[in-house]
């Protein structure tokens, strides 16, 4: 059984590559490492497989999750093994034949059935299968439906998609200590967990590791600071459902070997939670306007701004450690991914109001149909309103608008840092094409009241 070379660096060179920001990940390890991590996955899979085609109930939860993904992180999800790739797609066939993954009878079987194809290479590349969104919807499991369980819920895994990505950083700032780059990093990763209950309020029910946290950032000392983000790492993960955790951590298969590439995942993951927030207040908020409840939809917009105006700085602040010679490695190698194409991101912009002249490109994602938006709802109803309930929700919806496009804003800045004016990952125009997004307002036709 033998294994493509790995993407991010040479074979013969491994052992005596830097880990951490503009280095590999952490546990790359050799090529013998890399052999040794392929048979422990095969054999794993075949015995699974063995299990789940035999008599009996499949057991989703004992998957073996830990050696699939211990392997494709180590040689990235473009040299892994054929062989094991057929492995997983006949694991996959075995039981859809055996009808046992659907209906989705438990959240293991959620996990399973939605994160399977994540591991076959031979499919084309678009933005949910990479960041591996579809996956982290485990999170809505025990959501009644209601909006306030659903936010409760990103919220949680907001948490600890942080976690594992303040983990990361934290060990390799153990690992690479003398450099500067991995300590800014670890330093804005810690920043932004202090700063978690911002954009995620229910992440955490106590947040005293936080505040602690909080106050050990500033100083001179780095061993109090990790301290600190570890006990606050710790406390999100035993609050968290242990689906959830095994969801966070299997939707992390980079296509390269570069610690960076981690980051970005993660960076990402967690931009897209806010996206679904945002849409979800948003399409909350047209319901409530429909109903004449005003104040509802005022309130669903107060909180989706908020989030954003907490997040944009301290996520955002992560992503700029990005070493630009690192992106063009994950950029040349996931082209036909792009966050153009997120579909909560989408329903943002067309929740909130038609523009005129505005087309659809297949490259964005779905295209969705509604019979009026946020705009036209308001525009049509806030007349028959009390002054004070029509006011307040036109406030909301202006402050929301002022946040997206600063979040906007902000992400084009963080663009010409990194890659100037070169093509983006989807197709686009890059940095260009984001400034231009970035002065498209939510609401054209609402002013301040």
């Amino acid at each position: 059984m033998t294994e493509k070379a790995s993407v991010g660096g040479s074979a013969e060179h491994l052992e005596q590559e830097k880990t951490g920001v503009g280095g590999a990940a952490l546990g790359r390890g050799t090529v013998r490492d890399h052999n040794r991590a392929l048979r422990q996955a095969h054999d794993a899979v075949t015995a699974w497989s063995h299990r789940a085609l035999g008599p009996g109930r499949t057991d989703f939860g004992g998957f073996p999750y830990r050696e699939v993904v211990d392997y494709y992180r180590r040689v990235g999800k473009l040299a892994v093994s054929t062989e094991l790739v057929a492995a997983l797609r006949g694991a996959g066939l075995g039981v859809e034949c055996s009808g046992r993954v659907r209906p989705w009878s438990s959240p293991d079987a959620w996990v399973f059935d939605r994160w399977l194809p994540l591991t076959f290479t031979d499919r084309p590349m678009n933005y949910v299968s990479y960041a591996g969104n579809d996956v982290l919807g485990v999170a809505q499991w025990t959501a009644d439906g209601t909006p306030e369980a659903a936010d409760a819920a990103d919220d949680r895994l907001m948490a600890v998609l942080l976690a594992d990505l303040v983990t990361r950083e934290t060990d390799a700032l153990a690992a690479e200590g003398t450099d500067p780059r991995q300590r800014t990093r670890t330093t804005a990763v810690w920043q932004a967990l202090a700063r978690l209950a911002d954009y995620a309020p229910r992440g955490l029910s106590d947040t005293a590791p936080l505040e602690t946290l909080r106050g050990a950032l500033g100083g001179p000392d780095d061993e109090r600071a990790a301290d600190a983000a570890r006990d606050a790492v710790a406390a999100i993960r035993a609050e968290a459902p242990p689906a959830l955790l095994t969801a966070v951590e299997i939707a992390l298969l980079p296509v390269t070997t570069l610690h960076d590439e981690q980051m970005f995942l993660r960076s990402i993951q967690l931009f897209e939670r806010l996206f679904t927030l945002t849409a979800r207040a948003l399409t909350t908020a047209v319901e409530a306007v429909r109903t004449d409840r005003p104040a509802d939809a005022a309130a669903a917009l107060e909180s989706a701004a908020a989030r954003l105006s907490g997040s944009t700085g301290p996520l955002y602040r992560v992503l700029t450690t990005m070493p630009p010679e690192s992106f063009a490695v994950i950029r040349d190698h996931t082209h036909g991914a792009s966050a153009i194409q997120s579909r909560p991101y989408q329903l943002v912009e067309t929740v909130s109001a038609k523009r005129e002249g505005e087309t659809h490109r297949p490259e964005k994602g779905p295209l969705f149909a509604l019979d009026a938006t946020l705009q036209e709802q308001f525009l049509h109803r806030a007349a028959g309103w009390a002054t004070q309930d029509a006011r307040r929700l036109q406030d909301a919806m202006v402050r929301l608008d002022t946040n997206w496009r600063g979040m906007k804003r902000t992400h084009w800045g963080v663009t010409m840092k990194i890659i100037g004016r070169v093509p983006g990952t989807g197709g686009t125009a890059g940095a260009d094409y984001l400034k231009a997004a970035a002065d498209m307002g939510l609401f054209p036709l609402v002013a301040a009241a």
